[in-house]
């Protein structure tokens, strides 16, 4: 475990409660993850890291506790017949402990590649998150089924004409950036080809630009945002990786 985060080199982030809940919140870099839950910061390396995970997790005190209470005071009902009231409040306490415990509660887990997991307890689950963690198990946990060689690449959907301005050989248009992409997985997810006509396949590692995941609303997915022209160089023949 580390001491630092380099915020600057933050690829993505999203907040676990509320939007803009600066005390509760995870960001990812390229080999770490800060996980900020009630003001409590907590720093991973990516490598101990197997997968991250959204789950409800059962509550076994209030679950054992009224699987305790609600058949004494059940049984004590029919025993003891005066203050029937005391009876009936005891039953639906149980009760109410029993499904409060069988309910559970939303968790935010990561799970370790030693099998150790670490719960972090939410009132409910946003798209964001969901789309955070998707892309954090796919695009840096490696966490997938697809065998390909452009699993590292993106993708970018834009009319031949803008393909020069994509590429910085005219001026930048500030209609065409920023511009949403796609990783190889959400282009599958959508139903897109590699082959289809538009699609622009480039290395990020060439791009000569830092290329940041966000949430977009329309499909609901961390996908990377370019904010301005990426180098010629960074362009890749994907006809010659089907």
């Amino acid at each position: 475990m580390e001491d630092f985060f380099d915020q600057e080199k933050t690829k993505a982030f999203v907040y676990l409660l509320a939007e803009h809940d600066i005390g509760n919140k995870v960001m990812i870099s390229d080999d770490q993850i800060l996980v900020v839950y009630k003001k409590k910061r907590t720093l991973f390396t990516l490598k101990s890291i197997k997968s991250l995970k959204t789950e409800r997790i059962k509550l076994l005190f209030p679950l054992v506790l009224g699987g305790i209470i609600t058949p004494f005071a059940f049984l004590s009902f029919f025993v003891n017949l005066f203050y029937p009231w005391i009876h009936l409040t005891a039953i639906m306490l149980g009760l109410l402990l029993f499904y409060t415990g069988w309910s559970g509660k939303y968790s935010f887990t990561i799970v370790f590649k030693n099998g150790d997991e670490i719960h972090h307890y939410l009132t409910s689950i946003s798209n964001n998150l969901e789309a955070f963690i998707d892309f954090v198990n796919t695009q840096r946990l490696k966490v997938s089924t697809i065998n390909a060689p452009l699993l590292d690449a993106l993708f970018f959907e834009l009319d031949k004409k803008h393909e020069d301005v994509f590429f910085g050989q005219k001026n930048v248009n500030q209609t065409l950036f920023p511009i949403f992409g796609y990783t190889y997985q959400q282009l599958h997810k959508l139903g897109k080809s590699i082959s289809d006509s538009g699609i622009i396949c480039i290395n990020p590692v060439t791009s000569g630009r830092e290329i940041k995941f966000h949430f977009d609303l329309n499909t609901n997915m961390m996908r990377p945002r370019l904010e301005g022209p990426v180098n010629k160089d960074s362009k890749i023949n994907s006809a010659k990786n089907p």
